[in-house]
């Protein structure tokens, strides 16, 4: 049976990490209330550390405004030898809390480069901008690794997210890491919009890794905005400045035909919508993360009755 929880996320908001970099992000309080605003469910932890990392602060927040924890998403350096012990120790550290409130899965990335930056949409397809074989090997074992760690001490299985941004961003980067691993231990936060940016056909993902999709990012994107990305290989960061995603069901992304596919497999999950930075210089009138959360609800409800 096909049944889903829709939530929102801070990076909504314009929240990527969980001190401000450029300008002060919103108060916390802000984004959580207007996540309910707007008609989510839940939210997910967004950053650590920009939502309260005390359980009991954290539950009272969430039960004021009725919302659920769904997970977080968490970047590791994978590839680096060295850092196995750190990647358990984040694994157990946000697995701890995220247990708390029954969250059933956690999501797990590679970090972004600033060479993958630069070219991401736009890498080449025969691997030359990837990793290297050793490298493949060591991100492979680290991932397998915290699985098996989220799994043993907290009781939660790991949904890798392929980012834009990160040496997971490609079809064929995305189909050789599941290959590389157990798929009773290692599954897919899959996101529609990155997995398209990344030069993927949704559908046809939606389709090869139906069993492996345990969590799910709505993600929409304006095509002639990414063929200029593509075009004139722009930056990741100036590509969200320049508003690459859209709300959902006004861009590119073929979302009834996605969610076809998931109702026919009857995923069962979170689905998350995440429109990532919301500066949006081309808008002629008053814009707000708030009003774009409601546009992409609506969709969901009164277009896909989600």
């Amino acid at each position: 049976m096909f049944n889903v929880t829709v939530g929102n996320a801070p990076v909504s908001w314009g929240v990527g990490s969980a001190k401000a970099e450029n300008g002060a992000h919103p108060d916390f309080r802000q984004v959580m209330d207007e996540i309910a605003a707007a008609g989510y469910a839940g939210t997910e932890l967004g950053p650590i550390g920009y939502y309260p990392l005390d359980a009991g602060r954290l539950r009272a927040e969430l039960a004021r405004r009725g919302l659920k924890l769904a997970s977080s998403y968490v970047p590791l350096p994978l590839e680096h030898k060295t850092a196995l012990s750190t990647i358990t120790s984040t694994v157990g550290r946000v697995g701890a809390l995220l247990r708390i409130f029954g969250v059933k899965e956690l999501i797990i990335a590679a970090n972004t480069t600033p060479k993958r930056l630069e070219i991401a949409g736009s890498v080449a397809a025969d691997g030359s901008d990837g990793w290297s074989e050793e490298k493949w090997q060591q991100a492979a074992t680290a991932l397998t690794a915290a699985a098996r760690h989220a799994r043993d001490t907290c009781g939660m299985r790991v949904a890798f997210h392929h980012h834009a941004g990160t040496p997971v961003e490609t079809p064929a980067e995305v189909a050789r890491l599941m290959e590389m691993t157990d798929p009773d231990l290692v599954g897919l936060c899959f996101d529609t919009g990155h997995y398209h940016y990344g030069g993927g056909d949704v559908l046809e993902a939606a389709r090869t890794f139906a069993d492996r999709i345990w969590y799910v990012h709505l993600k929409d994107l304006w095509a002639e905005k990414l063929e200029r990305v593509r075009r004139e290989r722009i930056h990741m960061r100036q590509a969200w400045e320049m508003g690459v995603f859209a709300e959902l069901g006004q861009g590119c992304i073929d979302f009834p035909a996605f969610v076809d596919i998931l109702r026919a497999r009857a995923y069962q999950g979170w689905m998350i919508v995440e429109q990532d930075v919301v500066r949006r210089p081309d808008r002629q009138t008053p814009w707000s993360p708030l009003e774009s959360a409601r546009q992409s609800r609506a969709y969901l409800r009164d277009v896909l009755e989600i």
